[in-house]
């Protein structure tokens, strides 16, 4: 049997053409036929004339179709800056292949808020079926750009974005305004802080950490991605280091069995424990995701919000469902269970009372001080894995901040209850 003849790619000019033949053929079918004429008889009450409808937007052709999943939430970080942190949804409607070669995101005055193009778009867009990352879109293949912007200190969110997107298909460039979405300014939880003390460092948060804001999952037929604020707690001592001692051992952790507390005033949705502890180092096999938070509590907080609070130490909770609980109470203890390489304490909020079902939430801490901050997520994970110092930022004096978002790889130092 000889092979089967592939479809020719349609080219953007032929696809263009198709929708004139559309528009053609519309025009040409005439107007609807009219019926009978209308009964000349006098209404018994008096019509007011109907304003006419605002005229539809001209047709534009858009190979990449895209729009925003999740409206962005804005959060005011210890930075001072506004972040917005959201995922772009992108299909390539062609057969041919679509290299994404630039996103502006745009205010609703025109004003150009980020870009992202070359290797920094190539290494925020994950096409889907595979987990490498790059700029180019198979035809049909759908694919989701993570998407970042910081506004400048002072800098209020705009009401709304929309995107500006340039692509290439089938070797002809191609330029969309693509994904209009309102930004969510809702009013968002101040908490108390979740740990106390010296050293309690904010790995894997906000708002660029590939681990927790990039951990979309196909949840009830639909993506969700809880952990879009997550952070994973860890702590360091005087030296530096994560731990001292063997790395296999739980006691040799500094944040292993530190008290857990709740952050607000609420009502405890879910726990679970007795979920045994898993050896530092490796992560377990074939965990199902029923269990990957280990020991938990899933705390109601009020307004729609849900705080997550995972890894727990087995035998540590010590609430139940239905239990009311203030700000300060201790819910638990820090272990490493579930889909754990480490103790840490690991805590998000979400807008449903399910640790993966819902969508992540930004929120805010209302004191703590800002210490340090690791150099980066390479140098976290050598300390890690490796028990050595970890490599901070130079330069940071420490600081005292109200109701901000701690950010990703802060070192800081919480009050007690």
């Amino acid at each position: 049997m000889s092979p089967r003849r592939r479809p020719r790619p349609v080219t953007v000019p032929v696809l263009a053409a198709a929708l004139a033949v559309l528009a053609v053929l519309a025009a040409c079918a005439g107007p609807p036929s009219a019926g009978p004429a209308p009964s000349s008889a006098p209404s018994s009450a008096a019509v007011s004339p109907v304003a006419a409808a605002p005229a539809a937007p001209e047709p534009v052709l858009t190979p990449v179709v895209a729009e925003v999943p999740v409206a962005p939430v804005p959060v005011l970080g210890e930075d001072e800056r506004t972040h917005l942190v959201y995922e772009l949804a992108l299909v390539n409607f062609t057969p041919s292949p679509a290299t994404i070669e630039q996103v502006e995101t745009v205010g609703p005055a025109g004003e150009v808020l980020g870009v992202l193009a070359g290797g920094d778009l190539a290494a925020r867009l994950r096409p889907t079926g595979g987990e490498a990352y790059g700029p180019e879109l198979a035809g049909g293949q759908h694919g989701m750009l993570f998407l970042h912007v910081a506004l400048p200190p002072g800098t209020l969110a705009p009401p709304s974005l929309t995107h500006r997107l340039t692509a290439r298909i089938g070797g002809a460039p191609v330029t969309e305004t693509v994904a209009p979405t309102p930004v969510d300014a809702r009013r968002l939880p101040v908490l108390a802080p979740p740990l106390a003390g010296e050293g309690v460092l904010a790995a894997d948060g906000c708002c660029d950490a590939v681990r927790h804001t990039r951990a979309a999952l196909p949840i009830n037929g639909s993506p969700t991605l809880a952990q879009r604020y997550a952070i994973d707690y860890e702590r360091v001592g005087p030296d530096g280091r994560i731990y001292a001692g063997p790395r296999e051992d739980l006691r040799s952790y500094r944040i292993y069995g530190n008290e857990v507390f709740a952050v607000a005033e609420g009502t405890v949705v879910t726990t679970l424990d007795g979920q045994p502890e898993q050896v530092p180092g490796r992560y377990p096999e074939d965990i199902p995701i029923t269990l990957a938070d280990g020991n938990y509590v899933l705390l109601d907080v009020g307004n729609g919000f849900y705080v997550t609070y995972a890894h727990l130490q087995t035998g540590s909770v010590r609430v139940r469902p239905g239990d009311r609980v203030r700000a300060g109470d201790v819910v638990g203890l820090v272990g490493n269970t579930g889909n754990s390489v480490a103790p840490h304490l690991h805590l998000h909020v979400t807008d449903g009372p399910s640790s993966v079902g819902s969508q992540g939430l930004p929120y805010l801490i209302d004191e703590f001080t800002l210490t340090g901050r690791v150099a980066s997520t390479t140098a976290f994970d050598r300390a890690e894995a490796e028990g050595v110092p970890v490599e901070l930022t130079p330069g940071i004096a420490p600081t005292p901040f109200r109701d901000r978002m701690v950010l990703d790889q802060a070192i800081v130092t919480y009050r007690r209850p």
